[in-house]
Parts: structure tokens; C-alpha cells; sequence
């Protein structure tokens, strides 16, 4: 596995040990986010329409497109390589994909419409897929036998499951994670966005996107092993959401969306549009295992989503354009 760069290694490992290796800072270092690759739209081959998902391997970027029902291959000094899958309903083929990871040279991909999982190559050969009783929402692959499939329950069945782990043949293995349930589908499906994601050894995170505050971690049998709550200065949002009979329901945005690196979460703090709306903000919050923010990062425009590996932030931009950033201390 690539090692993070030297500068925010040393800024993130200072000091004693915390749970799981980190310790407070008193005053958190600040990065930003130094551009050093922006698409163009001059070549319709690497278009991106709606791009939904990123993710890495060793030496590509594969960012899955749900309009196009596609992936598209980068690599990470962010040249096209090559488009895989199309729409349709076979094998290698998506239908409103929605989520995406790779795991020693394959590609696994939420297939959402279809209601399954697909397992394809790098170079887009069908290799396995499964179906699932639920449109799949979002997914990681922990192992060839440990996939976390988690679904994005409205509300309008009640309450149900959320995360589910299956083995590579589709066998289920466990579930968790209760819905938010109020009877109301809008404000329900905007509770029940939650985040996975990689943490080492075979583990992931898991980030509710509004009305909490913590960073919860599980290993690949669903079972919770810790949760921390993050720091209080880390700024939420709440934003008031229309309701049943004319009502108005108040929802607390923690997270835009988030990534992580190693044992470090990547949260994309919400911030207020120019019209008083919500959005996705200019800024990065870095946070420990322990809940503590070990750094944050200032962003030159807003991403809607991104991943990062090391000094290097990948992210995709308002317009949906591929972007690359280099971090660096201010």
C-alpha cells in the first residue's frame, strides 16, 4: 500500500496515543488543497455525466457514472485510460449504478436498479454478481467472501435493515443498522444517508450524513467494535426540511459526503449557498479514530464527492469535473 506523504504524516501522528493511536491537538494544522489537474470537456470519450462514486487501486482512478451507467478509468495523474460497462440489464451491464469499490483487480459495483451486486475485472470482464431484495445503495469489499452492501431505506416499509454482509456467492451473512422510521418517505430518506467506508484490516466506518456526530467502526462481521464522537468545534448544519401537513421538520447535516485514508476519516463539511441553501462546503475536517480533528483542509471550490490517498485529493467538482489536488501546510 502507498504510504501518505511525509508532511501530513508528521502533522497527524504528533503526539501521544488516544484510542486506537491519535491524542488531541490544541491547534489542528491547516492544509490546502493546491490544484494540479482539471478535466477538460474537449473529449466527449471522458465526459462525466453523474458521477455518483470513486474509487482507487494501486495506479488508477475508476469513478462510476450512474447516468451513463459506466465506469471511467483514469489514471491518478488523471489521463483517460478507457470506459467500462455500459446500460442494459446482462452481465457487465448497470442500471442507475450507485456505488462502487475495487478489491485485488476487480470492481465491485452496487448495480441499484437491477437490485444486485456485479464483479467485474479492469478491464470490464463479467467474473460474479448476485442478487439482493433491496435496491443497493452503496458497497465495499472488505474481502472476496465480506461484501458490505448497504441500502437507502425511504421509510415506506417501515423500518428495516441497512447494512447487510454477504459472501462472494450472495449468501447472506449478517445484518445491521436500523433505519430512521417516521412515516414521513422525504424526510426519512434524508436521515438514512450513511457513509462506509475502508478502515485497515479487513474493518470499515460508518458515518450517519445528519443528526449525529460520531464515526462508528465494525469489522467484517457487522460487529461494533468502537465509536467516537467527534469534536464539538466541528461545524454542523441544520437546515429545515418540508413535512406532512405543511410542516417543517429541522435536519442537522454533519457530512456532505467523506472519504478515508488508513485510519483517517475525510469529512466534507456542509456549508451555506449564496440562496440560503445547503451544500457541499470548501472545507475538509480530518478526523482521528479517537473523534478528535487532526487537521482540516481548505478547498479552492466545492466537490461534491472525493477520495484521498496520501498528499493527493481526488475530487469531483460542481460541474462534474474530474479534479486533482495536492496538499499542502499553509
Amino acid at each position: 500500500m502507498k504510504k501518505p506523504g511525509l508532511p501530513l504524516v508528521l502533522a497527524l501522528g504528533l503526539g501521544c496515543h488516544g484510542q486506537w493511536g491519535f491524542s488531541r491537538q490544541a491547534a489542528p494544522p491547516h492544509y490546502t488543497a493546491r490544484e494540479t489537474m482539471r478535466q477538460t470537456r474537449t473529449d466527449d470519450q471522458f465526459f462525466l455525466s453523474r458521477p455518483v462514486a470513486i474509487a482507487l487501486d494501486k495506479s488508477r482512478l475508476f469513478v462510476l457514472d450512474m447516468d451513463d451507467a459506466d465506469i471511467k478509468v483514469f489514471a491518478k495523474s488523471g489521463e483517460y485510460e478507457c470506459t467500462i460497462g455500459r446500460k442494459g440489464q446482462g452481465p457487465g451491464e448497470f442500471h442507475l449504478p450507485s456505488g462502487l469499490d475495487v478489491f485485488e483487480d476487480k470492481l465491485y459495483v452496487a448495480d441499484s436498479a437491477n437490485r444486485r451486486v456485479q464483479v467485474i475485472d479492469l478491464k470490464g470482464r463479467y467474473l460474479s454478481g448476485f442478487k439482493v431484495p433491496f435496491s443497493p445503495h452503496r458497497i465495499l469489499a472488505l474481502g472476496p467472501n465480506r461484501i458490505v452492501v448497504m441500502s437507502l431505506p425511504s421509510g415506506r416499509d417501515g423500518p428495516e435493515k441497512m447494512l447487510h454482509g454477504f459472501d462472494g456467492g450472495g449468501g447472506l451473512l449478517w445484518e445491521a443498522g436500523d433505519s430512521y422510521y417516521s412515516q414521513d418517505s422525504v424526510y426519512d430518506l434524508m436521515r438514512n444517508r450513511w457513509f462506509v467506508l475502508k478502515a485497515i484490516g479487513g474493518e470499515f466506518f460508518l458515518v450517519r450524513a445528519a443528526n449525529g456526530r460520531s464515526v462508528r467502526r465494525l469489522d467484517g462481521d457487522g460487529t461494533l467494535l468502537g465509536e467516537a464522537e467527534v469534536a464539538e468545534k466541528y461545524p454542523s448544519q441544520e437546515i429545515e426540511i418540508p413535512s406532512r401537513g405543511g410542516r417543517k421538520r429541522i435536519l442537522d447535516v454533519f457530512c456532505w459526503n467523506c472519504a478515508s485514508d488508513r485510519e483517517k476519516v475525510f469529512l466534507l463539511v456542509p456549508e451555506r449557498t449564496e440562496d440560503g441553501d445547503l451544500g457541499p462546503g470548501r472545507t475538509i475536517a480530518v478526523i482521528g479514530p479517537a473523534g478528535h480533528i487532526l487537521a482540516s483542509i481548505d478547498l479552492p471550490e466545492r466537490l461534491s464527492r472525493f477520495a484521498v490517498e496520501g498528499n493527493t485529493l481526488f475530487g469531483i467538482d460542481l460541474d462534474a469535473r474530474l479534479r486533482i489536488f495536492n496538499l499542502e501546510s499553509k
